[in-house]
């Protein structure tokens, strides 16, 4: 794995976290995790879980 690939991982786990805590939407969460593109975010966030943001916290709230 590389130095990106690792820093990408903490920030989605990061991002995975405030998601869980319902404080922030999608497009303030890819910001304070230091991506500024909300595109971007979610092609990472659906790298790392295999869903989108969205999707997973509609997952979530599903139960």
């Amino acid at each position: 794995m590389s130095t990106n690939e690792y820093i990408r991982k903490i920030k989605m786990q990061l991002a995975e976290k405030m998601l869980l805590e319902g404080k922030y939407n999608i497009s303030e969460i890819a910001f304070k995790v230091g991506i500024n593109s909300t595109v971007y975010f979610r092609q990472c966030f659906k790298e790392e879980f295999g869903i989108t943001p969205s999707e997973y916290l509609k997952k979530i709230k599903q139960g």
